[in-house]
């Protein structure tokens, strides 16, 4: 029996963008319609989003405009869109993504299946021991920036389908309305929080950037994260010309360089001497630098390395801070353990994959707040700082796989 709708899309794959969207949560969106609300009708919802999206009448709501706070000061603005909506871009996404992921360049990491940022950090650092200059550069509000008309060029080029063409456009143009229920018009950019955004980002970026890149300086490799990336570079003059290269690239596709943000490094090790005034610079949370290592030999050495960033350890404090874990004396050490643990874990697998040894100051503020926990707790140690860390020591000592970061640190308490 032939469909009588003017795009064919399969229901199993509406079904399958409604199972994604549901494992990965999230918030309700304009019409305050969460995923336990839309399932309460879940055949006749799904069913009402793929017959509009067949017969092309299926037409995206506002975008609900979140505002969080950056790391370094200001805010991000996020759009989240409905469930329904998060289901009907999920539906594009299955049907793009394996069109357009393998065009993508092997050094773009974000946002891309069998890619992650610690991919990203380990060949920075290889790529860092062989090339004395880095340029790092962001780019300022890139998911708000992105040039419609360029974009869409770009999707034509692969993407074929008309209702997927037409659906895109839809997203791009949708507004966002605002806490007091304003409406802000979009006439660049695809909201951060979108589920088509980030294929969409990359798929700019691919032209914008990586392509170029290859271009114009196949000699100089690159790691690039959404909007974060650096380059490599076999000198200062070499790093000059590249810097001053993209930011006139990023100019002509309507982006800018961030220019707090971007800079040139020198990798500076223990056979590197050259003076320069940068020799730093963050990448995906962790900041590259020269760090004290022991050779093979057992001598001390310099080399240059990631480790955790403070920003990064300083928004792990803050979290631990709203744990409030002196508090939590109703439950035993191993329940608190078992509240902690999967975010602790979370933290040291990615933070901790590159020179653990930064980590270990979260590990004593760790530390610290179960000291004030037990004292609080146990009325023989409360008062009694000492003691308490003696504790410690001994529940480390005996239950050394405890608390993740434990197993890490051994027995020390500080």
């Amino acid at each position: 029996m032939t469909s009588t709708k003017p795009y064919c899309i399969a229901k199993r794959t509406v079904w399958e963008a409604y199972q994604l969207v549901r494992a990965n949560r999230g918030a309700a969106g304009v019409d305050d319609e969460t995923i336990a609300m839309f399932e309460q009708n879940l055949s006749g919802n799904l069913y009402k989003l793929w017959n509009r999206m067949s017969s092309g009448s299926y037409f995206p709501p506002p975008v609900k405009q979140v505002e969080i706070p950056k790391a370094m000061g200001g805010t991000r603005k996020l759009g989240v869109p409905t469930v329904s909506d998060r289901i009907a871009q999920t539906v594009v996404k299955l049907i793009t993504e394996p069109l357009l992921d393998p065009i993508f360049h092997k050094d773009s990491y974000g946002y891309r299946p069998g890619k992650s940022a610690k991919q990203a950090i380990a060949v920075t650092r290889e790529r860092c021991w062989k090339y004395d200059w880095v340029v790092e550069f962001d780019i300022k509000a890139a998911f708000d920036q992105i040039d419609h008309g360029l974009l869409l060029k770009a999707v034509r080029k692969h993407i074929k389908a008309d209702w997927i063409l037409l659906y895109i456009e839809r997203w791009l143009t949708a507004p966002f309305e605002t806490a007091d229920g304003a409406r802000l018009p979009r006439v660049r950019g695809t909201p951060q929080g979108g589920v088509v955004s980030p294929i969409l980002m990359n798929l700019f970026m691919h032209y914008a950037f990586d392509a170029w890149m290859q271009r114009h300086f196949a000699q100089c490799l690159f790691a690039r994260y959404a909007d974060d990336a650096v380059v490599h570079c076999r000198s200062e003059a070499q790093a000059q010309e590249v810097m001053h290269a993209i930011a006139s690239r990023l100019a002509q596709c309507g982006l800018q360089m961030h220019p707090e943000k971007s800079k040139i490094v020198y990798c500076k090790d223990r056979s590197r001497n050259e003076a320069y005034p940068d020799v730093t610079f963050t990448f995906l949370g962790f900041l590259f630098r020269p760090r004290r290592v022991l050779t093979r030999s057992g001598r001390l050495s310099t080399s240059f390395l990631p480790g955790v960033s403070p920003a990064a350890l300083k928004r792990m404090r803050q979290a631990v801070r709203r744990w409030r874990l002196p508090r939590q004396t109703s439950g035993s050490l191993v329940d608190l353990a078992g509240q902690c643990n999967p975010t602790i874990r979370g933290w040291w697998n990615y933070y901790g994959a590159f020179y653990r040894t930064a980590m270990h100051g979260l590990g004593r503020y760790l530390d610290r707040k179960l000291v004030r926990w037990a004292q609080r707790k146990y009325k023989t140690l409360r008062r009694h700082k000492r003691r308490s860390e003696q504790w410690l020591h001994k529940m480390k000592k005996a239950y050394p796989r405890q608390f993740v970061h434990w197993q890490f640190q051994g027995a020390q308490v500080g």
